[in-house]
């Protein structure tokens, strides 16, 4: 039996997208600057299902009842490849689910690029995005390794701004907790859109927050970055918070990380933060210093794990036969 697995990263918004432009279609209503990671991935494989005539989709070893994620992808591709196989997709991540740490994009990034090796179909990436887009609005992103723009102006079309080895900086993922968020990204954001007063001011402010980004990546100026990096996340919180109802997605172990990085930038460590849906922490800094912020993160706080993480390149190919 033909089966192929595709492996994709997660992607980490430096300047981030909430809410939808169109919530049908599953596109942003605003661009995104991000960074692909390499040490976390999805493994999605896929084979044809011969023992009954439905999808059926396994999540790190659990079968799932709804579908309703991965349909919107799965259909768009089969219009393209015209086939009317059903599938048995099997995706496991080596990190938390559903909790903050982009595995929807991954997930779903691995299950394009393991459709389309699986069908021979080699899509044009117009085509790569929109199934990407409709699995999750951020998964476009996964589909380029190092820093990347999606830009909702040009079609949501995603660039490669510095290539993973450009420029050397590390990640360091610190848990906060392992538990399912409550509220997901894509409900979350139609509540945001609907009821928080600081909403359009997001909105307005995300062209600048682009090209502020964008310049200091290309100059690779970490304290631009990070100023930058920290406003836009913050200001994403506050949209959430001033939401009704209220969005928190951060808790004590978050407050306390976020602390103690003040601490080590205020003893001349070169780093800063950013935070998603969900309370994980995301510490970008320079390499040289990874390991001893790794150690003060660790004892002093009470994250329950660190991952160490590069910048990671695009999905690929590992089993084809």
């Amino acid at each position: 039996m033909k089966e192929t697995t595709a492996i994709a990263h997660p992607n980490f918004a430096l300047v981030k997208y909430w809410g939808k432009k169109d919530s049908k279609q599953n596109r942003p209503a605003m661009s995104s600057i991000s960074i692909t990671v390499d040490s976390m991935q999805s493994k999605t494989k896929i084979f044809k299902n011969t023992l009954s005539k439905c999808h059926r989709l396994f999540l790190n070893g659990r079968e799932e009842t709804d579908l309703s994620r991965i349909y919107p992808s799965l259909f768009y591709l089969s219009e393209i490849s015209k086939s009317d196989d059903y599938l048995v997709i099997r995706s496991e991540n080596n990190f938390p689910t559903s909790s903050g740490l982009a595995s929807s994009a991954s997930g779903i990034a691995s299950f394009v690029t393991a459709y389309d090796a699986h069908y021979k179909m080699n899509l044009d990436t117009s085509d790569r995005i929109e199934a990407c887009m409709l699995g999750s609005g951020s998964a476009p992103r996964s589909l380029i390794g190092g820093f990347v723009l999606m830009d909702h102006s040009n079609n949501y079309n995603c660039t490669q701004i510095l290539q993973k080895d450009d420029w050397s900086v590390d990640v360091l993922i610190c848990i906060a907790s392992r538990e399912t968020k409550k509220i997901s990204s894509r409900e979350g954001m139609e509540i945001s859109k609907r009821t928080s007063p600081l909403y359009q001011d997001w909105l307005d402010t995300n062209e600048k927050h682009i090209s502020l980004a964008l310049d200091a990546i290309k100059e690779k100026n970490m304290s631009r970055l990070e100023k930058v990096t920290e406003e836009n996340c913050n200001f994403m919180h506050e949209v959430m918070k001033t939401s009704k109802p209220s969005i928190i997605y951060m808790n004590d172990v978050t407050h306390s990380c976020i602390a103690e990085i003040e601490n080590l930038r205020a003893s001349g460590h070169k780093l800063f933060y950013t935070i998603d849906a969900g309370p994980q922490i995301k510490i970008i800094c320079d390499p040289k210093s990874a390991n001893t912020i790794k150690d003060k993160i660790t004892n002093r706080t009470d994250v329950i794990d660190i991952i160490h993480a590069g910048l990671g390149g695009s999905p690929r190919i590992i089993v084809e036969n």
